[in-house]
């Protein structure tokens, strides 16, 4: 069975990433694995040993409950559900759950242009995006419309993506609407390929899917995916973006959290070394 990995803070935004999670689990058959990474405070070394031992279990026995709360909360709804609680990195336990579930993709809220990716790491966000193993699906804190009725899949033509659109078209299944594959052509940012050269092999690829191609130019990639996200009234924008290394700047994965920033819809971000 697949497995949606969801990170809680237990605030708002939190609970609004759970309750979508619910509902893709119903949709696409998997079960739920609720996170809390907890740092424990660096503590006034003059605090009594038996005082700082009385407080950290107290904290997690009050973290656990919430955890056990939520996670009956979840199993009410028919559904396979269990819960971690990580005195680790979070990037960390994610990775430590990819290499035991099956997992579909990890899912985090975002709280208005401060997403809930940088409450739970601090200012990481950049290196959660970098280092987890699996597409991270962020979910803005007001966001109410189903999530897989109307998909778009934003690509750079830069390189191969064929393996993360194949993923894409098969959430696209669980909705009635065609699947939006687009570029937005910035006339900022430098152009490495001919567009061409990645986007005739994917038609060819593709071409038995119900599929839409759309292009745009613009001066601002941000603007351009926002008008299209509202034109096409689309429910979820997905891409794929290079991690960390040696094609920093060409295909920086800069771009990718600016979008999550800026935009009203949920993002599932896929990436690749």
């Amino acid at each position: 069975m697949k497995t949606i990995v969801v990170a809680t803070d237990f605030s708002q935004g939190s609970t609004n990433a759970v309750n979508h999670s619910i509902k893709l689990a119903k949709i696409i058959n998997a079960k739920i694995t609720l996170v809390h990474a907890y740092s424990p405070p660096i503590l006034d070394p003059n605090v009594p040993i038996g005082l700082i031992e009385e407080t950290y279990q107290n904290t997690v026995k009050a973290l656990e409950e919430r955890l056990i709360l939520e996670t009956e909360r979840i199993r009410i709804e028919g559904l396979v559900v269990d819960y971690k609680l990580s005195f680790s990195d979070l990037s960390s336990i994610l990775n430590d759950i990819c290499t035991t579930e099956n997992v579909l993709f990890i899912v985090v809220g975002k709280t208005g242009y401060s997403n809930i990716i940088d409450k739970i790491i601090g200012s990481t966000a950049n290196h959660l995006i970098d280092n987890i193993e699996a597409p991270l699906l962020v979910i803005p804190e007001n966001y109410e419309n189903e999530i897989l009725s109307n998909l778009a899949y934003a690509t750079q033509l830069e390189f191969d993506e064929e393996e993360y659109i194949e993923k894409v078209v098969k959430l696209a299944k669980f909705s009635d609407q065609t699947l939006s594959i687009v570029h937005i052509e910035d006339s900022s940012e430098l152009n490495i390929n001919a567009n061409e050269l990645f986007l005739e092999p994917m038609i060819k690829k593709f071409g038995k899917e119900n599929i839409k191609y759309i292009q745009k130019e613009g001066n601002n990639f941000k603007q351009g995916i926002n008008k299209l996200i509202s034109d096409e009234h689309i429910s979820l924008l997905a891409l794929t973006t290079h991690k960390r290394g040696i094609l920093d700047g060409i295909l920086n994965p800069s771009k990718t959290k600016r979008i999550i920033n800026d935009t009203q819809i949920p993002i599932l971000v896929y990436s690749f070394d």
